[in-house]
């Protein structure tokens, strides 16, 4: 599970030219950016999930039927809503062709939807007395497929299950549809919500949800100024500190340390935190003076968090200037002993990157 990414020509080159995201701060890339750059906690907000803790951070005021209507939601999952309705914003200023694909991360889906589906089976009068419109909903590629349907996506469509590694998996994954041209452009991002369900299998810590995507491309596809450009990037398996220390000795080999403006450090979990902590400290320790910790915003996101520190980088490189024609640098691990590192250049103007430009 290594590799990186390097660039020769502008053939090679895979930018951002956009990106949006649902968070526990709100709706869309400003509301995100202004919660980044305050630097406070979202606010908790209750739920009207009976399985959930009440200081869960979810997106607020995010009612499926309210967002996307009545016609196809009756059975649709948190998660796929928030990811169709994130695209949909982010399309209002993307292009989209014929070759126009998305890449989405996830943990394991919908857990609400599967643990739904499930009970019925076992607790209905006969096995097979479910609820049929559920299913789709509950397979692990519901999200992306969803979003290409809802937008009429007719270019590569694809999952990936990485847990919290999935930013750079995705990044990866979207890369090289691009490098090997079979897409245009791709929307590429995770989603997690936030339910009862995923509080069993995730005790402890803060959860949060969140639905982020980024619009890659070629330089020579674009018309849009690219906000950033996917220098390297590397995953790797093993003891997690190790594992995450290989990941950025990798991707910042041949590069020079002090063009380092700013680090995401995307977990939540105490224990993730200090792996962070450690790995980044041995490289990076006194050359970057901006670090932004997402997961410590709006809580455990869990296959989003990844996408969100390249999010939360944007945002404060917006309000930067210093930022500009500097390297980020986002890392991901996880508890199954997965790292994953992620190299930007920041190329972007402030105005640019607030999307004014």
């Amino acid at each position: 599970m290594t590799g990186s990414v390097a660039e020769s020509s502008v053939a090679d080159r895979i930018v951002i030219t956009g990106w949006s995201a649902l968070t526990p701060f709100g709706h869309g890339r400003a509301a995100f950016a202004d919660g980044v750059l305050r630097g406070e906690p979202a606010k908790a907000v209750p739920t009207k999930d009976d399985w959930a803790r009440a200081d869960a951070r979810v997106v607020p005021d995010f009612d499926i039927v309210e967002q996307l209507g009545r016609k196809g939601t009756s059975s649709m999952d948190r998660a796929s809503a928030l990811a169709i309705a994130t695209l949909r914003d982010l399309a209002r200023e993307t292009d989209i062709d014929a070759r126009t694909g998305v890449v989405l991360g996830t943990t394991s889906g919908s857990n609400r939807t599967q643990f739904e589906f499930t009970r019925d089976s076992l607790t209905r009068r006969r096995p097979y007395f479910v609820n049929p419109a559920q299913m789709p909903f509950a397979l692990m590629n519901s999200a992306a497929a969803q979003c290409a349907m809802w937008h009429g996506l007719t270019g590569p469509n694809s999952t990936v299950a990485a847990g919290r590694t999935s930013g750079p998996a995705v990044l990866r994954y979207a890369s090289r549809l691009l490098r090997t041209g079979r897409a245009s452009g791709v929307f590429a991002g995770a989603v997690e919500e936030h339910s009862g369900a995923r509080e069993l299998l995730e005790p402890g810590g803060t959860l949060g949800e969140a639905s982020v995507l980024l619009f890659m491309q070629t330089p020579d596809n674009g018309n849009r100024p690219a906000l950033a450009e996917v220098v390297a990037l590397d995953t790797r398996v093993g003891e997690p500190r190790s594992a995450l220390a290989g990941c950025l000795e990798h991707v910042l080999s041949g590069l020079a340390v002090d063009e380092v403006w700013g680090l995401a450090l995307t977990a939540e979990d105490p224990e993730l935190s200090e792996v962070e902590r450690e790995a980044t400290g041995e490289l990076l320790n006194r050359q970057v003076t901006t670090v932004v910790r997402p997961g410590h915003l709006v809580g455990d996101t869990g296959a989003a968090s990844g996408v969100l520190g390249v999010a939360a980088l944007l945002a404060a490189a917006a309000a930067d200037v210093r930022a500009r024609d500097r390297l980020a640098v986002v890392t991901s691990v996880d508890r199954d002993g997965t790292a994953g590192a992620v190299v930007l250049r920041l190329t972007g103007s402030p105005q640019e990157l607030r999307g004014e430009g």
